[in-house]
């Protein structure tokens, strides 16, 4: 019997077993094939579409965006491979269902531990529309054409905003339909509305408040959806164990533990929120746990980020929600175009927003920039240390960066 069974090698059960493997459990891992090794964040995901955006941004050559894109998720997987297997991790290949809370079914073979994690990630959402030309946003990759030049993406949200981009780069005349009243509709109104004032003078064409229904969809070269994921629970026979779910997702504890308290759940099958290093840390925690720990995750100065062009970041309360909670705040905001620096790398139209309480600590910060998602780190940790704002106004950054803004402005207002 093992100590423990991880359920799904993407960013999360890989994690778990790292830790799991530190900390002296005997460990299996059980994964679909090795083509799904990695998980959706380093083969279809993250690592990929970062990668290829990048690239984007440098050469319209689509065969070599390509093909260096699949040279460097390859060079990623193998090295995770050797690591595992030398760290001591065995590895079944298969389709996992519970037997009994302690047993699983793989292959037709089956495996017992004392402990499992649930770490099976999720799977696009899918919405009804029949159309030959229209694919999942994870299916760029092998759906794209050179020729293909009139694209749609349904859903204004991160994964549309980072495909729109990518393709925009590759001048794609791009559509972007979002139903709802504003991109990224969880971001503050302002923050939205000028990230997509940018995108359009770049010329991306976004419309909301939109129906599907509304558009010619033959005359599209091709169409991504872009609406989400859902909990990748099918064929895992939770209801076998009575396992219980929250609408779709694997309902857990502060814990991380599901109601059958030797299997945990830890990223994206449980999580509100889908982000691999989000899902790491769940699983570290939940290891921790399973050792007798009894470890609460702390989301608090856990930042967020979308990887369009240019990005968008942010970490802590939001200025709406703020509101709602009736949190008295003082407010600063400042366009990037005062400050050198940014001139220097072209990031003059960058936007900083950052709340600030009535015992002056940083709470809440949201930035539109291309280095956005580096730049919310300091944010992040101001949030989680509560840390004052001249704490960070005193700090002295290099210049000409555009990080210097950031202490720059603490120290005007």
């Amino acid at each position: 019997m093992y100590d423990l069974a991880v359920i799904g090698a993407g960013a999360a059960g890989l994690e778990a077993a790292k830790t799991a493997l530190e900390n002296g459990l005997k460990t299996v891992i059980i994964e679909k094939d090795y083509k799904s090794w990695g998980g959706t964040c380093l083969n279809k995901g993250c690592i990929p579409f970062k990668l290829s955006l990048h690239l984007a941004q440098r050469t319209k050559d689509f065969s070599y965006i390509f093909q260096e894109k699949d040279y460097v998720v390859e060079k990623i997987k193998k090295a995770l491979w050797e690591s595992f297997k030398k760290k001591g991790l065995e590895i079944r290949w298969g389709e996992a269902g519970f037997v009994d809370e302690k047993t699983i079914e793989v292959g037709g073979s089956k495996i017992q531990a004392k402990y499992v994690i649930i770490a099976s990630g999720a799977n696009p959402r899918k919405i009804d529309i029949e159309e030959k030309n229209i694919f999942f946003a994870e299916e760029i990759f092998s759906s794209l054409q050179k020729d293909d030049e009139n694209i749609l993406i349904i859903g204004g949200g991160s994964i549309g905003l980072e495909l729109a981009s990518f393709l925009n780069c590759l001048n794609k005349k791009v559509t972007i339909v979002e139903k709802e009243d504003s991109i990224l509709p969880f971001l503050d109104k302002d923050i939205s509305q000028r990230l997509k004032v940018i995108l359009t003078r770049g010329g991306i064409k976004i419309d909301v408040s939109a129906k599907i229904e509304n558009y010619d969809l033959s005359s599209f070269d091709k169409i991504f959806i872009c609406v989400g994921r859902t909990p990748a629970t099918q064929g895992l026979n939770l209801e076998r164990v009575g396992i219980e779910l929250d609408s779709s997702r694997i309902k857990i504890n502060s814990y991380l533990q599901t109601n059958i308290k030797n299997i945990y759940a830890c990223g994206d099958v449980c999580s509100k929120k889908l982000y691999a290093y989000l899902s790491q840390y769940q699983a570290q925690l939940a290891v921790r746990n399973i050792l007798g720990a009894s470890l609460k995750p702390d989301y608090r100065g856990i930042p967020e980020a979308v990887f369009s062009l240019p990005q968008v970041a942010w970490v802590g309360l939001k200025e709406e929600e703020a509101k709602r909670e009736n949190i008295k705040y003082e407010k600063i905001t400042s366009h990037f175009s005062p400050f050198s620096s940014s001139y220097v790398y072209q990031d003059n139209e960058g936007f900083i927003k950052i709340l600030i309480d009535k015992k002056d600590r940083i709470i809440g910060a949201s930035i539109i920039s291309y280095n956005a998602s580096e730049l919310i780190s300091i944010f992040s940790l101001a949030i989680k240390e509560e840390i004052k704002r001249k704490n960070i106004g005193d700090l002295v950054f290099i210049h000409p960066t555009i990080s210097e803004i950031i202490p720059s402005l603490l120290r005007i207002f």
